[in-house]
């Protein structure tokens, strides 16, 4: 839900209407909260009191979570205010997202809008249109039409910093017309708008206009911010018309008003242009003091175009006093803002860069930025910045070819361009340049022509020459009034940009914390663990000792697991948990941590005979939720060495370690499980393979018998005869011999195939047992696993063809790729054929490319599902769980593959088309 309607800038009238309401009844906190939001910029200091306990009053109600996303807007635009951005950086992800889940459309769309602000602040325009533009969206879908057109002209007057003559071109006839009966806040941000664009063509008398008619609707509506912005602005552009009067009218009514709202970022700026027009008046040592307190108080944005624009105008003061070196400097240091990549800063960058680089003598290096600011200076239609570009490259030109006629011909076209700007005096000193080019090129009519022009310029600024120093001097005894007063906010700055330097670091210290933390939790290895919070807690911490104590299994006493004290491995005994003088089982049986400095120790710190005295201590627990694990202590021999910040740090630090170190117990708990499981699930596939073998042997065996069996019995017939001296034909003895050939010859076939059998098991057994690498054909490692399972594959009545390359040879592992493709021969036995009777199992090979051997055992069965394959070489991933899957066959033959045999495994199957694992092997094992 969203609270009741808050205008986003209030007229006079609805601002005394709000008065009203809040006097003359009991307020509710939703009238509170309105005047508040009211008067945030024009009161602020009344607008807190009025905000003060309001989230207490409602709290749980329905309008709690709207009031809670407006409170925080409230705290954002006053951190934006003072410049605290990472404040506001820290704020905004979690009100945004809170302003959508509410559903607060009239939230959201401020939240966006105070987005656009702070991404202002950092220089990111495209960051700024971005979030412009979704405030313009959410302002739609709440159908308020003031916001729509504030957004709007905002949205425009940030495009046209980054292109006036595309925004321009853009916006035209998409925004209303500017009228006085207009909201007051939306015609201050049309009259912004308006007087920006001017101000980037140089039309200063318009642009001078539109920003005091957006000045008043400021002040009318509550802007106090855009207010004192357009005072320094005008003061600015007043100096440009050399109109120095209103000039410092302007910026002293601008930094009132900044002193007043207590805006440091503000004041900067006043005296950013401040700073520019006494260097217009000459005074320079003066103008480089304010421009440097300006920088100073601008510390907190040094991303905004504020502090971009004053380094330009301090490079410009440094210029005028002949110091070409700091000029460059100042300019290259503004280069680097992302802010300066707005056009006209560029202009003005690359004119000012050519000048300073033209004072240094580097010539070459002055036409080339001087060329490309020119470039710009056209592209954006700026007049100005294109007489002063132009100006620039004839002063270069001169100085690198002094009779060449290619300088005066710049002069002129600077000349040309200044009279099209209309009130518009060309400076002396370009008429003066101008002249003496003329002079060197013995052109003397024009170079008098021009040198009499300068000097009526110059006569006629002479008159007033005098009130420009008065004023200088009244701006100057004014500027000494207000030093005391600038000096406050100059501290108070100062205090801010403490603050942010401490968020910072804390900022930064937490994602240093981060990223300790990815690296102690990924260890599974406990001593790995131990190492890693050593060298990081010696890194972050004074500590001469470190040690970890981890709870024995019987749960009784604590062993240490790790110690290191000045560089040294030590272990300490035991310690009984109900050692009463040990702070560790102390701080273990309490679950509590224990911070000893020198003086606060409430008891004596027992000591270990040997051992160097330690002045500050801590102890924590290592801790899974409500499970005690161990205690880690750190020591060291300096008084008072752990404050807050070291006790957050080393809290942090045995969070990890208890974390990683129980990963690393399930880990080896895991381990040795599954250690177990592939030792049973070899033992039981041996166990198949031997059942399968006794089962081969017994057909041979059995006919060797039967036929043994009998040629014994006819051999006894036969001996009986003879003894007994019998008649016997010669038919009677070919007969006897015949039988006995054959039955031999039935032996012997059988006696071969058993022994055949036999060989095939001792060579698979061999290779099972041991990681045995050799030279060995692919087939017949392949046809011996065939024979080894031929019982199981016809009980199941399953076809199994081998489609093999006779030749290929690996040097590699047989008894792991044996284990392998019995693993896949019985998953294909176990799962393909279910609820069917009969099928085909196909076992292929081929050369691959390259040194690759392609190896694959596919089946016409069921197949299996994307979800099932997904998974299938997960460890303990069965769809046969108790009923003689473990889970680890594949598993195994995936980690074998990539691991020993440095192949890959790979599967492909669709349901009711089969399955196809794939092998592909290096001829070359690693």
């Amino acid at each position: 839900m969203q609270l009741a309607h808050l205008t986003f800038h209030s007229s006079q009238a609805e601002l005394q209407q709000l008065e009203q309401q809040v006097l003359e009844q009991a307020p509710s906190p939703i009238d509170r909260l309105a005047l508040a939001w009211a008067l945030r910029q024009s009161d602020e200091a009344r607008s807190v009191a009025l905000l003060d306990g309001l989230q207490h009053e409602v709290i749980g109600g329905p309008e709690s979570a709207a009031l809670s996303c407006r409170l925080r807007l409230l705290q954002g635009e006053r951190a934006l205010h003072r410049g605290q951005l990472l404040e506001l950086e820290e704020l905004l992800p979690s009100l945004l997202r809170d302003c959508a889940v509410i559903g607060d459309h009239e939230a959201l769309a401020d939240a966006h809008w105070l987005a656009a602000g702070w991404q202002s602040q950092q220089g990111d325009f495209a960051g700024v249109e971005r979030a412009l533009r979704a405030a313009i969206e959410a302002a739609d879908l709440l159908a308020d039409p003031l916001r729509m057109q504030f957004f709007r002209a905002e949205l425009a007057r940030a495009s046209a910093f980054q292109n006036n003559v595309e925004a321009e071109r853009e916006w035209a006839g998409k925004l209303p017309v500017y009228s006085e009966a207009l909201h007051p806040a939306v015609a201050a941000a049309l009259a912004d708008y308006d007087g920006v664009l001017a101000a980037l063509r140089a039309d200063y008398g318009p642009c001078i206009s539109w920003f005091s008619r957006s000045f008043e609707a400021s002040m009318a509506s509550g802007q106090l911010r855009r207010a004192v912005t357009l005072a320094s602005n005008l003061g600015y552009n007043h100096g440009n018309m050399s109109q120095y009067e209103p000039a410092l009218e302007w910026l002293q009514r601008g930094l009132e008003l900044a002193r007043r709202s207590g805006w440091a970022p503000l004041t900067g700026g006043c005296l950013m242009h401040l700073g520019d027009v006494l260097r217009q008046l000459g005074q320079l040592d003066a103008a480089r003091e304010r421009l440097h307190e300006a920088l100073e108080l601008l510390a907190g944005l040094p991303q905004a175009r504020t502090t971009a624009v004053s380094l330009n105008m301090l490079a410009r003061t440094e210029l005028e006093c002949g110091h070409f070196e700091l000029a460059l400097q100042a300019y290259e240091r503004m280069q680097r803002l992302p802010s300066a990549a707005a056009a006209d800063l560029r202009v003005i960058a690359g004119t000012g860069q050519a000048r300073a680089l033209l004072g240094l003598r580097r010539l070459r290096e002055a036409r080339l930025a001087i060329e490309a600011a020119l470039v710009l200076s056209r592209q954006q239609g700026n007049r100005n910045y294109e007489i002063e570009a132009i100006w620039a490259l004839a002063d270069i030109e001169q100085a690198l070819a002094p009779t060449a006629p290619d300088a005066l011909s710049w002069y002129e076209a600077a000349l040309a361009q200044a009279r099209q700007i209309s009130a518009y005096q060309p400076q002396a000193a370009l008429l003066e340049s101008a002249s003496a080019a003329y002079a060197a090129h013995g052109l003397y009519e024009r170079a008098y022509a021009l040198a009499h022009q300068a000097s009526a310029v110059r006569q006629a600024n002479f008159s007033q020459e005098t009130a420009r120093r008065m004023t200088g001097m009244q701006a100057q005894h004014q500027i000494e009034r207000t030093r005391a007063e600038n000096e406050h906010l100059r501290r108070v700055a100062e205090l801010e940009t403490a603050r942010y330097e401490l968020l910072k670091g804390n900022h930064e210290l937490m994602l240093h914390l981060s990223a300790i933390s990815q690296e102690i939790t990924t260890e599974l290895d406990a001593e790995r663990i131990y190492e890693v919070l050593e060298r990081h807690v010696h890194t972050m911490l004074d500590a001469q000792s470190v040690a970890i104590y981890m709870l024995s299994e019987t749960g009784e006493q604590l062993e240490c697991a790790y110690g290191v004290e000045a560089g040294e491995r030590f272990v300490d005994p035991a310690i009984a948990l109900n050692d009463t003088a040990s702070y560790c089982a102390r701080c273990l049986r309490e679950r509590r941590e224990f911070v000893i400095n020198t003086g606060t120790a409430a008891e004596p710190v027992p000591q270990i005979p040997g051992t160097t005295a330690m002045l500050s201590m801590m102890f924590v627990p290592l801790q899974i939720s409500e499970r005690v694990i161990g205690v880690m202590t750190v020591q060291s021999e300096r008084a008072a060495a752990y404050g807050e910040r070291e006790q957050l740090i080393f809290r942090m630090l045995c969070s990890y370690g208890a974390i990683a170190l129980e990963n690393a117990r399930a880990h080896l708990r895991l381990t040795e499980l599954q250690r177990h499981v592939m030792s049973q699930e070899k033992l039981a596939a041996l166990g198949s393979m031997v059942a399968g073998v006794a089962h081969e042997l017994n057909t041979p065996i059995g006919n060797s018998l039967l036929v043994a069996s009998t040629l014994l019995h006819a051999t006894r017939d036969f001996a009986r005869r003879f003894e007994q001296q019998q008649a016997m034909r010669r038919g009677d003895l070919g007969a006897f011999i015949k039988q006995a050939q054959e039955g031999l010859e039935v032996i012997e076939h059988s006696m071969d195939n058993a022994g055949s059998l036999v060989r095939s098991f001792k060579q698979v057994a061999v290779d099972r047992s041991a990681e045995h690498r050799r030279l060995f054909k692919l087939a017949e490692v392949c046809e011996d696993c065939a024979q080894t399972l031929g019982v199981a594959f016809r009980k199941a009545r399953v076809k199994l063809e081998l489609q093999l390359e006779p030749e290929l040879a690996l040097e590699s592992y047989p008894g792991a790729l044996t284990q392998i493709i019995v693993i896949l021969l019985n998953n294909a036995l176990l799962h393909a054929f279910e609820g069917r009777e009969g099928g085909c199992v196909r076992v292929g090979s081929r050369s691959g490319e390259g040194e690759r051997v392609l190896l694959w055992i596919e089946d016409d069965g069921l197949g299996m599902s994307a979800a099932v394959r997904r998974r299938v070489f997960e460890p303990f991933f069965t769809t046969k769980f108790g009923q003689g899957g473990s889970g680890l066959g594949l598993s195994i033959a995936h980690n074998t593959v990539e691991g020993l045999l440095g192949g890959s495994l790979s599967v492909d199957s669709e349901p009711g088309l089969g399955s196809r694992f794939t092998l592909e092997l290096p001829r070359v094992a690693p």
